[in-house]
């Protein structure tokens, strides 16, 4: 990839230089043009099974049909571009046959197994001007100067490529970060893109307007995600929890955060910001849009909502673009307006930068599907959605539509307003089955395959089956039909909604919620793969249900509190999770989970909300949990009642809201401070040394109102083991824990000449301001570095610190005969002192007895 841009850069120069405009009227009709092919090795030399980059470029760009303009359109490219390779042992290799890109550049990849030279050649065949291209389906201009006219084949010189048994040292990315760290990510540090996904919210989970991560549910495979339920900060979007007295206290006066008419807070991050609108009042009436980084919950701006001032944002898009004038990615936020409705779809969309919030265009006409990011297309991270219209099914392309009004089709400039239509990537009628004409809808979407469904009901609110429903597979990439339509069987008037519960990675899945039995269907075939599978559930479970796919499973959890795992190739039950009977804290006797879209999956964790919406009670004791996603084990959980949004997940952070006190809380691994101290600082060889310290939680939380009043001296980090009690009480003002264990330092001394030892470990007291202490002897003279070090936890990234002490010779004891003298003549003194005292007080006696007498007399 890298080496493709910087063909684009180097040919960018080339155009300038080599394309002169051609005008119909002035330029006679072209019959032939000639053509320059180049091809370029790197690295060369290079050693064994080593990936080489072949290079291949035209000395000019490819010309178009039209001929009109001083810029190429992409309506004509160099095609069944090949390379022919000669092995040291005299075998080939065919590398292609390939399409260029618009600049006229291309590249392959190759790896030589044995040492030795190797003779690469490049070859074009030439080709007819016809203004069409499999590529990139935008026609170009409507001239006629070059319409028809021939390019001539050519080949490239042979270029030898020499292979050596020693490798060559390619660029290292830094490892990923083992410290705190944050945003902006340096250019060069590839590897670190494994943990700092975004969170687009490409569709709206029922009842909102965004939040989800895409169509196909709520599953980001590009981040990590917090293991512990530390807690980052959190932010006040409306008033929460009880009013207080008179309103008497109990479930169901809280403030109203649990209805589903309402709305409060729907995530979208990029880049590491949050973005999200901000309603008010029971009419969720838009007053504004907020970016807050989310490391820090630090509000990087805040804005009216939109140009009209009553835009809600939609979603989110990182777009990577490339041509000869430039390359690189940007970043947009949509919006719409007016805010959509069951009864009312919105009409425009509206697009913004993404770091200012600056409006750039508006997009009237729009339809109003889930979107995908196309992750393969040339234009990595474009928005893709499909839908139905009339007797057509429609793919439509957010790229298409910006370039659209791009006088050279080369650059991305979104200005100005498009129609919705601009974007139409193609269209292609509805498959008949009999040739009936069939309602058919989008029934789901994958990068693959749009699957069209048409499952009737009896009434539009009942979700009872007929007995059957009709399916068809249509190619998302071509528009081709891959299979049916077809007629299959469904149990007759069980509930088997006329919606998907989920569908990924090449199958689909039904529930019947009468019988709790699931089926697996292939995407790729229609057929049905597996099914049906009797779940474990109970009473509760036949309320409602919801389901994602990850990682090769389906993940299916219901209101009765359960969450079954199975294969999804198989079927297979993998595993059950439960977190049994509930007592008095609901009303049903179990742990309900929620539903509709509010689910997140990432980095081998499903993230669920237990609780319910629409009516009382808001039962106590419900939770946030994070489930692994291999075993169904409970990795960790917390007090919390979700459901209006899914958690989002980005850059290991996950951000969610909770109806408890509607608050934005971040969860995910905090930063730290340790300290040290010793005393005396000065020590004799020998005596005793008193390390003490302290290791604090740093997060921007712990500076926020309410913690920093209760913490003045800083908030002590505690062990992961603790992590929901200790958050429970320093952000949700829960009873402060009677036992809390604290973090684990290790303490090094380093002498002068570099040379550490290892003194011993200690632990914190967090209960006591989270101090630690250690007696330590030290046995030579010298001045020691002491060195207390905290390497972190699941919760916490770690931190070090380090103090000087003085180690002495201690006076030296006195000799042995030296000793005995002195201690005889003590001894001899003492006697002597003892006798004269005895002496004195006979004396003394001995008078007071005489001037006794005297006075008798």
């Amino acid at each position: 990839m890298m080496k493709r841009k910087s063909v684009a850069f180097i040919l960018a120069f080339a155009i300038v230089a080599s394309v002169v405009a051609v005008t119909v009227n002035a330029q006679p009709i072209v019959k032939e043009i000639p053509t320059f092919i180049y091809l370029q090795l790197t690295p060369n030399p290079v050693g064994v099974n080593q990936e080489v980059y072949v290079i291949v470029f035209f000395s000019n760009p490819p010309p178009t049909a039209g001929g009109i303009g001083i810029m190429p359109t992409p309506g004509d490219r160099y095609e069944n571009v090949t390379v022919e390779i000669i092995r040291p042992d005299g075998g080939k290799d065919i590398l292609g046959p390939a399409i260029s890109d618009p600049v006229g550049g291309l590249y392959f990849t190759y790896k030589p197994t044995k040492t030795g030279e190797y003779q690469f050649q490049a070859f074009y065949p030439g080709e007819i001007l016809d203004g069409k291209s499999s590529v990139q389906p935008i026609p170009g201009p409507t001239g006629r100067s070059l319409w028809g006219a021939r390019m001539l084949p050519s080949q490239s010189d042979k270029v030898t490529l020499v292979v050596q048994e020693k490798p060559v040292t390619p660029y290292v990315s830094p490892p990923l970060p083992s410290e705190y760290w944050t945003r902006p990510i340096y250019a060069t540090n590839y590897e670190w893109a494994k943990v700092a996904g975004s969170w687009y919210g490409l569709r709206a989970p029922a009842f909102a307007t965004t939040g989800m991560y895409d169509a196909m549910g709520n599953f980001n495979p590009y981040t990590t995600a917090p293991n512990t339920p530390h807690i980052m900060w959190t932010m006040p979007t409306h008033f929460g929890g009880q009013p207080g007295m008179p309103i008497e206290p109990n479930t169901g006066s809280n403030y109203m955060t649990t209805t589903i008419l309402v709305n409060y807070f729907e995530p979208i991050i990029l880049n590491g910001i949050l973005y999200f609108t901000e309603f008010c009042g029971p009419n969720s009436e838009i007053i504004g849009w907020k970016a807050v980084d989310l490391r820090t919950g630090n509000v990087l701006w805040s804005k009216p909502a939109g140009i009209s001032g009553k835009e809600v944002l939609r979603m989110g898009q990182i777009l990577q673009f490339h041509s000869q004038q430039e390359f690189g990615c940007w970043a947009f936020l949509w919006s719409c307006y007016p805010m959509p409705s069951l009864f009312m779809p919105t009409r425009n969309f509206l697009i913004y930068d993404a770091y200012t919030g600056t409006f750039l265009a508006n997009v009237t006409n729009v339809r109003n599907p889930s979107f995908l990011i196309d992750t393969s297309s040339r234009y990595p991270g474009t928005l893709v959605a499909w839908y139905t219209e009339g007797d057509k099914l429609y793919k439509w392309n957010s790229t298409r539509l910006m370039m659209s009004k791009s006088f050279d089709k080369m650059t991305i400039r979104p200005r100005g307003i498009y129609d919705w239509a601009d974007g139409i990537e193609w269209s292609t009628p509805l498959p008949k089955f009999y040739n009936t004409s069939i309602p058919f809808s989008v029934a789901t979407v994958t990068p693959e395959v749009v699957l069209l469904r048409y499952a009737p009901t009896p009434e539009m609110w009942l979700s009872m089956s007929l007995g059957w429903q009709i399916t068809a597979g249509i190619d998302a990439k071509t528009g081709q039909l891959l299979w049916g339509p077809k007629n299959q069987t469904l149990p007759y008037l069980h509930t088997i909604p006329s919606y998907l519960i989920c569908a990924r990675d090449g199958v689909y899945v039904l529930l019947d919620k009468d019988t709790f039995e699931v089926y697996g269907y292939s995407l790729e075939t229609g057929d049905k793969l597996w099914g049906p599978i009797k779940l474990p559930c109970n009473a509760m479970s036949h309320i409602w249900y919801s389901a994602d796919i990850a990682y090769g499973k389906v993940f299916i959890w219901d209101y009765g509190g359960y969450v079954n795992c199975l294969d999804l190739k198989t079927g297979k039950l993998l595993w059950t999770f439960t977190r049994g009977s509930a007592g008095y804290d609901t009303p049903y006797g179990v742990y309900m989970l929620w539903g509709y879209g509010t689910h997140s999956i990432a980095d081998g964790k499903l993230f669920l909300f237990e609780g319910k919406m629409y009516d009382v009670p808001m039962c106590p004791n419900l939770r946030l949990l994070a489930i692994d996603v291999n075993n169904g084990s409970l990795v960790w959980s917390i007090l919390f009642h979700g459901g209006r949004s899914p958690a989002a997940v980005a850059d290991g952070m996950l951000v969610a809201w909770n109806c408890y006190d509607a608050q934005i809380y971040c969860f995910g691994k905090g930063p730290t401070e340790t300290t040290v101290t010793v005393t005396p600082e000065v020590a004799t060889e020998g005596g005793n040394v008193l390390i003490k310290g302290t290791v604090m939680d740093i997060s921007p939380g712990t500076r926020q109102n309410g913690v920093i009043e209760r913490f003045p001296k800083g908030l002590p980090a505690v062990a992961d083991v603790d992590m929901k009690a200790w958050m429970e009480y320093v952000y949700m003002q829960q009873p402060k824990p009677d036992k809390v264990e604290g973090v684990t330092v290790k303490l090094y001394a380093v002498k002068e000449n570099g040379e550490s030892m290892y003194i011993g470990e200690t632990k914190t007291d967090p209960l006591n301001g989270g101090i630690f202490s250690f007696s330590w002897s030290p046995q030579e003279c010298g001045i020691y570095r002491i060195v207390a070090l905290f390497d972190g936890s699941e919760s916490y990234w770690g931190s070090y610190t380090s103090t000087i002490v003085c180690v002495t010779s201690a006076p030296p004891a006195p000799a042995a005969a030296e000793q005995a003298e002195f201690t005889q003549i003590l001894v001899t003194a003492l006697i002597v002192i003892a006798v004269v005292c005895l002496c004195l007080v006979a004396y003394d006696i001995h008078i007071n007895r005489k001037m006794l007498k005297q006075t008798t007399k």
